[in-house]
């Protein structure tokens, strides 16, 4: 028997007809493409649902920076002495550069301390002046040019001043720290005058208020770089850091619930951390996301990619985590992991530098964590020989 086939099937008209044997019925065919697209559709959903799709999010924590060359733990007040060349300390206010320096975690005193500081201050060296001229030109409407000169003076000048610090036993703890060098020349320019006459009596009567303008600023500028560098070493400052965790943020994915509650446990956690506080109830409330993803790095052991960025999530976090739960040891572990995940391994380097800045500042300091309050208001100077 011979079928035959219509010509809207799109076959050759030399095809019009073929066996029975070899006959393929139209609807087979659309339910084959059929099949096949609802599971090509089943497959995509899938794969989206399952996809990685890790972003950051942010937080905010405090914690105390420790002093990059610590004064012995006994030492705890400090004075200052500030000496100025005549010239400069006619122009400033002794006590309020005094009052200016500040270091957290020491306390103030107006008699002997373990310390001193001692800020020395010299004269303000001017160099040369120099008369400018300046030529404004204007244009009217026709294009005629008119030219007007303006005139001032431009001053050239030097300042020094450097620090020591010692203690009440006579040993020198810091010497000649350099405040501000005299090889940083300075400019200062008078306003303009019509006359070059005119700018330079306008400069010579205003001499001394301009020294002793300059001297104020320069003075401020000293104290301010002193103040800074005297924290850096000595001081216990309050620091405040933005940093961010990787949270899976993909609705779809199985994890995507886990993933936000350890986030949100996070959160209410870091936010008790304080640097005056110990770290006993952060710790507390922070397990729960540490065993989370302590356990999501052993649900997602493949060798895929989509394994990989869950675990490389866990261990980025864990190591921020503990970096700021200040345990060190266990952040370089993580960092250490994350190394060998075979994703993003660079943030690795990174994180595990960090831990090892830490380890080194408590090691310096003799201490185990930047959370702690200071009982300032109670420290005493040391008693006189």
């Amino acid at each position: 028997m011979i079928y035959l086939l219509l010509p809207d099937y799109n076959f050759h008209p030399a095809q019009a007809f073929i066996s029975k044997k070899n006959f393929i019925h139209p609807i087979f065919l659309f339910m084959k493409k059929l099949t096949l697209a609802i599971c090509f559709l089943v497959t995509l959903v899938a794969v989206k649902a399952q996809r990685v799709d890790l972003d950051k999010f942010k937080f905010t924590t405090a914690y105390r920076n420790f002093p990059s060359d610590p004064l012995p733990q006994e030492y705890k007040t400090y004075h200052v002495r500030i000496e100025a060349a005549p010239s400069v300390e006619a122009g400033i206010n002794m006590n309020n550069l005094v009052n200016a320096v500040d270091i957290t975690g020491l306390k103030k005193v107006t008699g002997t301390g373990h310390v001193t500081i001692l800020a020395i201050m010299d004269d303000i060296i001017f160099e040369k002046s120099e008369t400018k001229e300046r030529i404004e030109v204007k244009k009217d409407k026709q294009g005629n040019e008119t030219r007007k000169p303006y005139y001032s003076v431009e001053l050239t000048y030097s300042f020094s001043a450097r620090a020591s610090v010692y203690d009440y036993k006579g040993k020198t703890i810091l010497s000649n720290f350099i405040l501000y060098s005299r090889d940083e020349k300075s400019t200062y320019k008078t306003g303009e005058s019509s006359s070059a006459t005119e700018a330079v009596n306008g400069y010579n009567n205003k001499l001394l208020e301009t020294k002793s303008s300059l001297a104020q600023q320069l003075a401020n500028a000293a104290l301010n770089n002193l103040n800074n560098s005297l924290n850096n070493l000595y001081g216990y400052r309050e620091q405040r850091a933005n940093d961010i965790l990787w949270i899976l943020n993909n609705k779809r994915h199985a994890e995507y619930d886990g993933h936000q509650k350890a986030w949100n446990n996070f959160r209410n956690a870091i936010v008790l951390m304080s640097a005056d506080e110990p770290l006993n109830k952060v710790k507390e409330k922070m397990q729960p996301v540490i065993d989370y993803f302590e356990k999501a790095k052993d649900r997602y052991s493949g060798t895929g990619k989509e394994d990989k960025k869950l675990r490389y999530a866990s261990y980025y976090n864990l190591a921020k985590i503990y970096y700021y739960l200040d345990q060190p040891d266990k952040a370089i572990r993580e960092a250490d992991a994350l190394a060998m995940n075979d994703y993003d391994a660079g943030d690795a380097k990174f994180l595990r530098g960090m831990a090892e800045s830490l380890e080194n500042l408590f090691r310096k300091n003799n201490m185990r964590t930047r959370h702690f309050a200071m009982d300032i208001a109670n420290y005493e100077p040391p008693v006189k020989y």
